[in-house]
């Protein structure tokens, strides 16, 4: 089964594991991460694994759940490792498929659906729920979705959001099969910090002819402050990280 034949059922998703990687650095983090997970187990019958690496544990589920589960991984660091918690996220599902998802991304729920019967279908190694779109929500909307779980109130504001990046926006979520993924590579651990590990991600599979499908429709960031998390660390890392991506590109020929 792959789609609900009514408004109350849940899709059939238990194929597809939820990865959600997670430092959460102000209480509206916090509040997104609670409402992403109503959502996705509102709409799938799924499995969703949350890992939070940290100096301390911030984050306590709301209700157990035996669709969801919760990691904690000690890291002192200042500076969030994700392309690392990523990589252990993957290694511990145990489904065909997974959905790694950043904590603050809410996507139509028909697009998940779409995306997910690409790869059952074999039509692609690896999918974006959305088409390049990334809308940006303001404080109040994001409160509102908070409060309702309803995506009809992006959906309506959508064509007056701002766009994160312009129409080209590579990050927040992408879904692949777990074997296939991590027999190409995985993450590039390399990457540390916030940088361009998303872009360099669809690089490295595109080199390697693997095909990439994006789905029809935009991708909704719910608002919060952004700190040390969401920007740049230094510049010593940050050459490294673009100097990453450009050995990646020179894979291409690109110099």
């Amino acid at each position: 089964m792959t789609g609900t034949t009514c408004k109350t059922c849940k899709t059939d998703l238990t194929d597809v594991t939820f990865l959600i990687p997670l430092r959460i650095d102000s209480i509206e983090r916090k509040e997104n991460t609670e409402a992403l997970i109503r959502y996705i187990l509102n709409y799938f019958d799924t499995s969703l694994i949350v890992l939070e690496s940290d100096s301390a544990r911030k984050y306590y589920p709301e209700d157990d759940n035996d669709s969801f589960s919760y990691e904690f991984i000690e890291d002192n660091n200042e500076f969030f490792y994700k392309t690392k918690c990523i990589s252990r996220l993957i290694n511990l599902a145990e489904t065909t498929f997974v959905a790694v998802w950043d904590a603050d991304v809410i996507v139509p729920f028909g697009q998940i659906i779409t995306s997910v019967d690409i790869l059952r279908k074999e039509q692609a190694f690896l999918t974006l729920p959305y088409d390049g779109r990334a809308c940006l929500t303001d404080k109040y909307s994001a409160s509102l979705f908070k409060e309702t779980g309803d995506i009809e109130i992006f959906m309506k504001l959508f064509p007056a959001m701002p766009l994160m990046y312009g129409y080209h926006s590579t990050g927040g979520a992408f879904i692949t099969s777990k074997e296939k993924y991590l027999d190409k590579g995985g993450e590039n651990e390399m990457f540390y910090g916030w940088g361009p590990e998303d872009a360099e991600r669809l690089k490295r599979l595109e080199i390697m002819n693997l095909p990439i499908h994006y789905t029809e429709g935009p991708l909704f960031h719910l608002w919060h402050p952004r700190g040390k998390t969401n920007w740049y660390t230094n510049n010593k890392i940050e050459i490294q990280n673009r100097r990453e991506f450009i050995e990646t590109c020179k894979r291409n020929g690109l110099k």
